[in-house]
Formats: C-alpha cells, sequence, structure tokens
C-alpha cells in the first residue's frame, strides 16, 4: 500500500510506501493529510489528475 501524502500547502504531495509513512509520520497527530491510498501505479495516476502540471 502506498500512500500519497501532503504536509504543506507550500510543497507538493510525496508517494511513500506504508512502512515509510509510518517511520515518519504519526497518523494521530494533525500535521499532514493523505490525499489517496493504493498501488504506486494508482498514486502516480491520482497525482497526475490531480495535479497536471507536476513533474516526476
Amino acid at each position: 500500500m502506498y500512500y500519497v501524502i501532503r504536509d504543506s500547502d507550500k510543497y507538493p504531495p510525496t508517494i511513500l510506501h506504508e512502512d515509510n509513512y509510518f517511520q515518519w509520520y504519526n497518523p494521530m497527530k494533525k500535521d499532514h493529510r493523505v490525499e489517496f491510498r493504493g498501488t504506486m501505479n494508482q498514486c502516480y495516476d491520482y497525482l497526475m489528475s490531480r495535479y497536471p502540471g507536476m513533474r516526476m
């Protein structure tokens, strides 16, 4: 499972594997927002449809 994480409106969202997500973020804190969950390809498709000008 991969997550699309947005922790600030100033920075673009990132894709993290769930193992890395739990190392970097505490789900109980409100310092970030999970925008999408899915496979790596689904996360890339989500980012490309939601943020068309973003480069990977």
